[in-house]
């Protein structure tokens, strides 16, 4: 398990809204090259949502939570080869008024098993770095 968490100077509502707004997500996340909605782009459980980074790797993934402004969780449905199973979810806890702790929990398995350690080091330094670009951006639009 992954687990990374990042104080904001927003509220728990106005940063759900930041991460799940894919009309500016591009804007502070520097994980993905593109989105692509597979079966619809009303943001609700059970859509389909086309990930691909910007090595060029993809992975389609199912909301199978969307609480706003609590939680928004993920699972992978196909992915690369060297993932064999995939699950996400961000979420956001109050702080005060203007002060949120956001917390992104991954479960992620790597295939073969050795490969494991290799995929979730990587991909919790990719989480870091997306929080702290969460951050800054949200604070910078305050």
């Amino acid at each position: 398990m992954i687990e990374c968490t990042k104080e904001i100077r927003v509220s728990k509502e106005c940063l759900f809204d930041i991460t799940q707004d894919y009309s500016i997500r591009m804007a502070w996340d520097p994980f993905p090259e593109s989105y692509s909605f597979l079966n619809g782009s009303k943001l609700e459980r059970g859509l389909q949502l086309k990930v691909t980074d910007k090595t060029g790797r993809s992975m389609t993934v199912k909301y199978v939570s969307f609480r706003p402004p609590l939680v928004a969780s993920v699972k992978m449905i196909d992915g690369p080869w060297y993932i064999k199973s995939f699950a996400g979810s961000w979420s956001f806890r109050k702080l005060s008024e203007n002060r949120t702790v956001a917390i992104f929990k991954y479960n992620i398995v790597g295939y073969p098993k050795i490969i494991g350690n290799i995929v979730r080091f990587v991909f919790k330094r990719n989480v870091q770095k997306r929080l702290l670009a969460l951050k800054q951006y949200a604070e910078s639009k305050i």
